[in-house]
């Protein structure tokens, strides 16, 4: 892999060897990788969470939290399933390395090693991780073609990506919405709004985006959209928006929750981005009691730890405890008889709160501080 080729890719190092890990450090970023360091598996873990890596290389023999561990809670969240995974071990013998990739591991690099066979190794893993995400690309694009809503993927100020349901809904053609963004067919009334909201999501402020606005058909016909978008993910080898618009009642006031997209065709989305990208934040009990089996009864990590202990509402730990049992915003919503704004609302409290980046960070923040039971 050439450098132009690696400019823009996150390597997670997790390495408790200092000397080596800064001496990996240098070799990647001379060859134009971004490299973060976790000097040991709990922060490894943390930080697989924050920056979502394109690759992960990780010592196995650290104290307290080992590589193994790391592998294995990591590999319970689509957030960081599908992430490469390199293993940085002294351990040589054969049983070791068999067990390492009967885990999963992508490879299994022996100390000491020469830099060629590690960097040979990262663009390798790498380059297969580019083409199933390739293949992936072309069944969304393949399966949002007959759709019955619109889909759209956008990047920057203008649509990449379009289906035949979305041409239906606005009178533009594939080729014409390819040369267009939501500036151009937003109504005056509501373009500065739904700008602001949508270049926010773009930006990364928001994770994902719920708006209501009016648009200009290609007739000239104003019909009222809703518009569900999620971004962060790269289409393209760019950070994207993939999101579905869909004509709704023009009574539907925007401050209402998000009603007009049916539920099932909302969770149908997301699993089509599961499939695109596979980075989405969902938790399972699975994620949790791993988590929880890590950090929980740990000592030597909470003798380490040095954050200042926060407190959660009683309705914030009655929505994390659900999330924990990997209920969706809506199922909370019903659950608790409140609305999905208000579960998102919480949600954001919570992350608010502890200084977190996704709700996963929160979780471990409340498993290391004993704030949940499941």
């Amino acid at each position: 892999m050439s450098t132009a080729d690696s400019n823009g890719v996150k390597i997670l190092l997790v390495e408790d060897d200092r000397a080596l890990a800064i001496t990996i450090s240098n070799l990647l970023r001379v060859k134009g990788y971004e490299v973060t360091h976790a000097g040991d598996g709990a922060s490894g873990i943390q930080k697989a969470f924050e920056i979502i890596p394109d690759l992960i290389l990780c010592d196995i023999s650290m104290n307290e939290i080992n590589g193994y561990d790391v592998f294995n809670v990591l590999k319970e969240s689509s957030a960081t399933a599908m992430i490469p995974f390199v293993f940085l071990t002294a351990k040589s013998e054969l049983k070791d390395i068999r067990f390492g990739m009967q885990l999963g591991a992508d490879d299994y690099i022996v100390k000491p090693f020469e830099y060629d066979e590690l960097l040979t190794s990262i663009a390798t893993r790498l380059h297969k991780a580019e083409a199933h995400r390739k293949a992936n690309e072309e069944k969304f694009i393949a399966l949002s073609m007959i759709a019955p809503y619109g889909i759209f993927i956008y990047q920057g100020d203008k649509f990449i990506e379009t289906n035949p349901s979305l041409s239906a809904t606005l009178g533009y053609s594939r080729d014409e919405l390819l040369n267009m963004g939501f500036a151009d067919m937003v109504a005056v009334k509501d373009k500065n709004t739904a700008i602001d909201k949508i270049n926010r999501c773009l930006r990364g402020f928001e994770k994902d985006i719920h708006i209501r606005f009016n648009v200009l058909k290609k007739d000239g016909q104003q019909i009222s959209t809703e518009l569900y978008g999620i971004v962060g993910l790269k289409v393209k080898g760019r950070s994207s928006m993939l999101g579905t618009l869909i004509a709704t009642r023009a009574d539907v006031i925007q401050e209402q929750d998000l009603e007009g997209i049916p539920i099932n065709e909302i969770e149908e989305f997301e699993k089509a981005i599961d499939m695109l990208a596979g980075t989405r934040n969902y938790i399972s009990t699975e994620l949790v009691n791993k988590l929880i089996s890590v950090f929980r009864d740990n000592e030597a990590i909470k003798e380490k730890s040095h954050e200042v202990l926060v407190s959660f509402s009683e309705r914030e730990l009655e929505v994390l405890i659900l999330v924990c049992q990997g209920l969706s915003t809506k199922q909370i919503a019903d659950q608790l008889f409140i609305s999905s704004r208000t579960v998102e609302k919480h949600r954001a409290n919570l992350m608010t709160k502890t200084n977190s980046k996704n709700i996963i960070e929160v979780i471990i923040y409340a498993v290391k501080h004993k704030l949940i039971d499941l």
